[in-house]
C-alpha cells in the first residue's frame, strides 16, 4: 500500500483519542467564579434643610409635648434660685432691676432674616450667650448649612428642656450626625467662644458690667466674624463696630418688633 494511502488510516486512531480527550475535558464542571467585593456602605442621608415654616412646625410640636416649656411657661414657672443666679450674672444693675431673668426670642420669620443676612455658610460655628431653650439655635441647624451651634444659659431648668428637645430632634433623624448641638448651664461671661464665628445674644436686659465682659471674651475669638444682638447693643470697643439695623418681630412685640442690631469685627483679636 502506497504511503500516501496509509496516512488516513493511521490517523484515525490518533483523531479519534483527541476527541476523547475533548469530551472528558467539557464534562468538567466550570470553575467557581470569583466573590464579588462586599459593598461599600453608604453613609447615612444628610436630612435636607428645611424652610424656617417647616422646621418652626417642627420644633412647635417638639415643644408643644415638653411641660413648661413655652416662653409664658418660663416667666412664671423660674425658680427663686435660678432668677438670683441670673440677676447676679449681670452684676449690680441686675441685682437692682431684678429682671434680667425675663424671657423671649425672636420670631421664626425674624430669625430667618438675622441668618439671612448673616449669609450662614457650613463652616459656620453659631454661639447664643443666654439661649434659653435653644429654639434659636436649632432653628439655625434645620435651616442653614451650619455645623455646630452652641449656646449657654444660667437657668438651669431651660437647660434641660433644651436638651429634651435635642433628644427629640436626633430621635426623629431631624439632626444628622454633621449637626452639632451643645447646650450648656453655665454661665455665658465664662463661655469659651475658640471656635465661634457668629455670636447672637438676646441682650434686651443685659447689664453694661456683663457687655464689657462678653466683649473682650468676643475680642480673643480669632474665628469669629459677626455678633447679632436684640435692642442693647456692645459698649465701645476697638474690636467691632456696628454695620447695620433691622427691626424684627420678637415675642414680645409681636406687632411693632425691636431693633436688631449687627457688628462686624474691625480690628484683630486682641491678645
Amino acid at each position: 500500500m502506497a504511503p500516501s494511502r496509509l496516512l488516513p488510516i493511521l490517523g484515525l486512531p490518533v483523531l479519534l483519542a483527541a476527541a476523547a480527550v475533548l469530551s472528558l475535558t467539557s464534562c468538567q464542571p466550570p470553575a467557581a467564579p470569583a466573590p464579588a467585593p462586599p459593598p461599600a456602605p453608604v453613609p447615612p442621608a444628610k436630612p435636607a434643610l428645611l424652610s424656617w415654616r417647616v422646621a418652626n412646625a417642627y420644633l412647635e410640636d417638639i415643644f408643644e409635648k415638653i411641660p413648661n416649656s413655652s416662653i409664658d411657661a418660663f416667666r412664671s414657672h423660674i425658680s427663686d434660685e435660678e432668677r438670683m443666679r441670673v440677676d447676679a450674672a449681670n452684676g449690680e444693675e441686675g441685682i437692682k432691676d431684678n429682671n434680667a431673668y425675663v424671657y423671649g426670642e425672636p420670631s421664626p420669620a425674624a430669625t430667618d432674616a438675622i441668618l439671612h443676612r448673616l449669609g450662614i455658610q457650613d463652616k459656620d460655628v453659631i454661639y447664643d450667650l443666654g439661649c434659653g431653650r435653644g429654639f434659636f439655635l436649632m432653628q439655625a441647624l434645620l435651616t442653614t448649612p451650619a455645623r455646630k451651634a452652641v449656646g449657654s444659659e444660667l437657668a438651669s431648668s431651660r437647660v434641660a428642656i433644651g436638651q429634651l428637645a435635642r433628644k427629640a430632634l436626633l430621635d426623629q433623624g431631624l439632626l444628622g450626625p454633621d449637626k452639632i448641638l451643645e447646650l450648656h448651664d453655665e454661665d455665658l461671661a465664662v463661655t469659651n467662644l475658640d471656635d465661634a464665628t457668629v455670636v447672637y445674644m438676646d441682650s434686651v436686659f443685659y447689664s453694661d458690667e456683663l457687655l464689657n465682659t462678653v466683649a473682650k471674651r468676643m475680642a480673643r475669638a480669632g474665628n469669629l466674624r459677626a455678633v447679632v444682638m436684640i435692642m442693647k447693643g456692645l459698649p465701645p470697643n476697638p474690636w467691632f463696630e456696628l454695620e447695620g439695623t433691622e427691626r424684627l418681630k420678637m415675642s414680645w412685640s409681636p406687632k411693632y418688633g425691636s431693633d436688631v442690631l449687627f457688628y462686624r469685627r474691625t480690628k484683630a483679636p486682641a491678645d
